[in-house]
């Protein structure tokens, strides 16, 4: 009987490993679906993805703890970030790449890239960096855990890359 053996232990990788497949899947749709928020105004749905325990932390542009004080950060941001410039409009898209992920069991980790523009009535500025996530399964569904941001730069579109990147080696 060892190919029926053989056969089970079969089945039980290939259901083990379809599993995993699924829910690199579920968690690339969750980091498309943060950034898919923020592009469509929805600030106040995003701390819908967050767990109950949530850990944010955007360097000097702020940390929350929990789900509700992720919702309430995010809700909040387009007044941070229009701070300097209250009586202009705001538009906001972000563009996630690269996204790598592993998987163990109810938990999680990913790294993905990040391109976004901030545009003002008068003025633009490139964004760029990365986010490093960690997830869990809560209730059924994935969810961010702890979202680190790593900001590359924030540069006014009139100045460019180029300017920049020459500044930084003079």
């Amino acid at each position: 009987m060892p190919e029926q053996t053989e056969l089970v232990d079969l089945v039980k990788t290939l259901v083990e490993r379809v599993q995993t497949l699924e829910d690199v899947r579920e968690l690339t749709r969750l980091r498309a679906e943060l950034p898919r928020r923020i592009n469509d105004g929805q600030w106040e749905r995003v701390g819908e993805l967050f767990s109950r325990t949530a850990q944010l932390d955007y360097q000097h542009l702020g940390q929350a703890s929990g789900r509700t004080a992720v919702q309430e950060y995010f809700a909040s941001l387009p007044g941070l970030i229009q701070q300097d410039k209250p009586e202009s409009g705001l538009l906001v898209k972000q563009f996630v790449h690269g996204h790598e992920v592993e998987v163990s069991g109810d938990v999680g980790t990913g790294v993905s890239f990040f391109e976004e523009r901030v545009v003002f009535d008068d003025e633009s500025a490139m964004v760029a960096g990365r986010f490093t996530d960690s997830y869990v399964r809560e209730d059924g569904h994935w969810l961010f855990a702890r979202v680190e941001l790593d900001l590359y730069w924030v540069i006014p579109h009139h100045e460019g890359l180029v300017r920049k990147a020459s500044a930084e080696k003079g």
